[in-house]
């Protein structure tokens, strides 16, 4: 706490700004996490930031944004990494320099493209959940109240989960991996699926579909009754989820051409635009529905890339009252 108490002013209400805005967002975890990885790296300069929560003997990329953006729903291995000391020790750390660091993963840090991170325990009590990692792509020392600023945002999120990780892990997972809104797995849930069904592909040689579904306006009602028609025209092995406040994201599972992709994307466009959405009230309202589509590894190898071709490939529904 004195750490904190010797920021600059200015600095001093930039974090209690942030902490307030994570507050507001109260249970929804996902976009708590994604919030304070956000503000963290903006409010420290770093190049990258990422939240990190424990899931066995592994921690998995629950939140990242800039550098590290493309790493999540990642899984790496606890033991021999610098966030397993932190998660031991409940203490931060700091590598000034991943190339003379012998604590780090260096190969790791290299395909990422950082070379200095500060990595802040996030208290769950009198055990560490997961980490903030913040980090850089050029070597640096931490003079710039890099820890103190990284550790009140980590506080501040760790706070907010506290009470669901007294629930038991289960609870905690669920919460972590789950759009509240519509009940289907959220972004990073989706990413971590997506990783796997292209290391499958990887391995067998095989494809991948996915599609993307963006939607006007961003009404609760609306992107409930939406996921709801996305949901019908799923098939068994599909994975529909929430990618942000107007977007939705399938795996398709059947996915062996571009033109079943098509197909597939196609079908979706029609059932989940065939009629307006009745509100709860009884009225309706008029509705935008952008899909497209993409298929690994014709359209992209790296699940960022393979998002971005969906997102562009798209085509417009438009429901009016």
């Amino acid at each position: 706490m004195s750490d904190r108490l010797d920021l600059p002013p200015s600095k001093l209400v930039a974090i209690v700004d942030a902490q307030l805005e994570l507050a507001r967002l109260g249970p929804a975890f996902g976009a708590v996490m994604d919030l304070a990885a956000s503000k963290a790296m903006r409010l420290t300069g770093a190049d990258g930031a990422v939240i990190e929560l424990v899931d066995g003997s592994e921690v998995v990329y629950r939140a990242a944004h800039g550098l590290a953006e493309a790493q999540l729903g990642l899984r790496m291995q606890i033991k021999g990494s610098l966030s397993g000391l932190v998660l031991t020790s409940r203490q931060a750390a700091t590598c000034t320099d991943s190339e003379i660091d012998d604590r780090v993963n260096r190969e790791a840090c290299r395909r990422v493209g950082l070379r200095s991170m500060a990595i802040l325990p996030l208290l769950f009590g009198d055990q560490a959940g997961g980490v903030l990692k913040l980090v850089w792509r050029e070597p640096r020392p931490f003079d710039e109240d890099e820890v103190p600023i990284g550790q009140a945002i980590a506080d501040m999120t760790a706070a907010l989960m506290f009470h669901a990780s007294q629930e038991g892990a289960q609870v905690l997972q669920r919460k972590v991996t789950q759009d509240p809104a519509t009940g289907l797995p959220n972004r990073s849930s989706f990413y971590e699926q997506l990783r796997v069904r292209v290391d499958d592909a990887i391995a067998r040689s095989g494809h991948v579909g996915v599609m993307v579904v963006r939607v006007r306006p961003q009404h609760r009602d609306v992107m409930v009754e939406i996921s709801r028609r996305l949901g019908k025209e799923c098939r068994e092995g599909d994975v529909l989820a929430r990618l942000g406040v107007d977007e939705f994201g399938v795996i398709l599972s059947v996915a062996a051409r571009r033109t079943i992709v098509q197909s597939q994307v196609l079908r979706f466009k029609h059932a989940a635009g065939a009629e307006p959405v009745l509100l709860p009230d009884g009225a309706k309202i008029d509705t935008l529905l952008r899909f497209g589509g993409a298929l690994y590894p014709e359209d992209g190898k790296a699940i960022s890339e393979l998002l971005a071709v969906a997102r562009e490939q798209d085509s417009v529904v438009e429901r009016r009252q």
